[in-house]
């Protein structure tokens, strides 16, 4: 029982401090000397998807282009049909990576007896210790999710924002894009025009 309890306890843990480690990093990168307040309308460039599989496809484009124009109006911008202030792309990448872990490993307590002088018998408990640590590699997928923004008029980059961090399934869904980019845009500090 005590056995089953102790690995019980451990596999929490490791759930725990696993599913702690799975959020999402992101980051923003903006050009020196710009004024985001002269910019209110966005749009697409217009660049088509090169490569369609399971991380590119259609499906995945419409959820990347609709999450961000959320987070874009939420601050008031506008998505214009014809001559807007600034273009947005995005690019996706995944790759194959592998992460270190290590465990403890415990002894198993145990009881000794110890026969003293006399006829004594002393009974000394041994608590389990900690022997040293197990070392694994667990392969495992991870995700990077690029915006661009583009001045439209000078075609210079303008900022730039992006997400990485563990692909929990083997296709990308609506939610992990949506998390991607709120994160993201949760960095975009320019003046809201609504």
């Amino acid at each position: 029982m005590k056995h089953t309890f102790r690995i019980s306890l451990a596999l929490a843990t490791l759930a725990a401090l696993t599913f702690a480690g799975c959020s999402v990093t992101s980051h923003t990168e903006t050009a020196k000397g710009v004024d985001f307040s002269q910019y209110k309308t966005f749009a697409w460039s217009g660049t088509p998807i090169e490569k369609k599989d399971k991380w590119n496809n259609d499906i995945i484009d419409n959820n990347i282009k609709n999450a961000v124009a959320a987070e874009l109006n939420k601050k008031g911008w506008k998505e214009a049909d014809g001559n807007p202030d600034v273009l947005l792309d995005y690019t996706i990448a995944v790759q194959r990576s592998v992460k270190r872990e290590s465990d403890p490993v415990y002894s198993y307590p145990f009881t000794q007896y110890m026969y003293g002088g006399h006829g004594r018998i002393y009974r000394i408990w041994n608590p389990s210790m900690l022997m040293g640590y197990r070392s694994y590699n667990i392969p495992f997928r991870e995700g990077q999710l690029t915006i661009n923004m583009i001045d439209a008029r000078n075609n210079k980059l303008i900022w730039q924002g992006w997400a990485s961090g563990e692909i929990s399934s083997p296709r990308v869904r609506s939610k992990d894009v949506n998390e991607e980019v709120k994160s993201i845009f949760k960095k975009f500090k320019f003046p809201d025009h609504s």
